[in-house]
């Protein structure tokens, strides 16, 4: 039995919270405190209520914020950037105050920035061990914090072991720690045996096409939306619905004008609106930017709903070596239409085999199987 402490920006506040990779840490958290450790969660206050859990700890840092997506905040605004600094100085003062009054015996950083330096700094300052996990936007973003290349590398490099959640970002994590990363992916748990969700009411005898992510760049919304256009365009009849936020989300309204009967934009979906939404729609469209493998991409294994995808990080890859669906260039919205356009010709029964093997390889089980026997092997004895 270990005191552990999972240092994260990225928690949900409540069950139905679903932004970002939080939900998945959760699971995490909740996995290792059901094998009989005990489990202190150390995260930024955020905006909103909070549900407690007689399982987990949680304690929240304080700081001048409280936004949900930390990785989407703009450090260009310099409130941004004093709001980010205030939460710097408290991870730094309270993460490694905390992990001595409790006598933690190891620290895992979910991700490098901020958490892995609060981490690192604990290590520094009492000598406890710690392991980081790494996201794609985590490394990806580095560069728009203060110092913060310098810092990712240092955190990395002193580590005792490093996660990352995507086959390419476990290279890009080696390269610039300098020591051995190890591919672990990020998996929920989807209520998908809950008999009470059923699926969303949509209309019958037309395709629907799904996408859940934050509105951002990297990740892709507004080339879907120009695709979708195309498609319908060119006299097909099918809707799209997205579900997320973000800085986009004036411009998203904007492209979608005219078009409002057939492309659908939603707020963040709960895990009972992604497997209801799942259900009932045909394709799940990632049209990244930029990625690793996204939280998403896991869902629609579970669920079983073919996705079409941009040959960007894992994603190509893993779509061609489990015949789960098609892949299309990056930021091509005439090749997405396309791909939109032949997806009619592949109904979601065509894929019902094809996902026993990516499930057995991506699981949550087996993620924190990993994770525990990492942080069992980096603690120290007690004397």
């Amino acid at each position: 039995m270990m005191q552990i402490g999972i240092v994260t920006s990225s928690y949900p506040l409540s069950s139905d919270d679903t932004v970002n990779a939080g939900v998945f840490v959760r699971d995490v958290a909740h996995q290792l405190a059901s094998r009989g450790h005990i489990v202190h969660v150390l995260t930024p206050k955020k905006y909103g209520s909070v549900e407690t859990s007689s399982q987990v700890a949680v304690d929240f840092l304080p700081w001048w914020g409280g936004a949900k997506d930390l990785a989407s905040i703009s450090m260009k605004n310099p409130l941004n950037l004093l709001r980010f600094s205030t939460l710097v100085a408290s991870g730094l003062w309270n993460v490694s105050r905390y992990a001595a009054f409790h006598h933690l015996d190891t620290l895992l950083a979910m991700w490098a920035i901020p958490s892995g330096l609060f981490s690192w700094w604990a290590w520094k300052s009492l000598g406890i061990p710690y392991g980081v996990w790494a996201l794609g936007s985590d490394i990806w973003a580095r560069h728009k914090y203060p110092f913060g290349n310098a810092i990712v590398k240092r955190v990395l490099r002193d580590a005792k072991f490093r996660f990352a959640d995507g086959m390419e970002l476990t290279n890009e994590v080696e390269r610039l720690a300098q020591h051995p990363c190890h591919f672990v992916p990020s998996v929920r748990h989807l209520p998908i045996a809950n008999q009470t969700i059923q699926p969303a009411h949509l209309s019958e005898g037309e395709t629907h096409f799904l996408f859940i992510g934050r509105y951002e760049k990297n990740k892709g919304p507004d080339i879907l939306i120009d695709a979708m256009k195309l498609f319908l365009k060119n006299g097909n009849n099918a809707h799209l619905h997205l579900f997320g936020s973000g800085s986009l989300k004036h411009q998203l309204q904007a492209q979608i004008e005219d078009y409002q009967t057939y492309i659908h934009l939603e707020d963040y979906a709960n895990p009972q609106t992604v497997i209801s939404y799942a259900q009932s729609c045909d394709w799940l469209i990632i049209p990244s930017r930029i990625e690793s493998i996204p939280l998403i991409f896991m869902d629609a294994l579970q669920i079983g709903i073919p996705v079409i995808v941009s040959d960007v990080g894992d994603l190509g890859s893993l779509v061609h070596r489990f015949k789960i669906g098609m892949v299309v260039p990056p930021e091509n919205p005439l090749a997405l239409a396309e791909a939109l356009q032949a997806s009619l010709e592949r109904p979601k029964t065509t894929f019902i085999d094809a996902w026993q093997a990516p499930r057995k390889l991506f699981n949550l089980n087996s993620s924190v199987t990993q994770v525990e026997n990492a942080l069992l092997s980096i603690r120290t004895p007690k004397s």
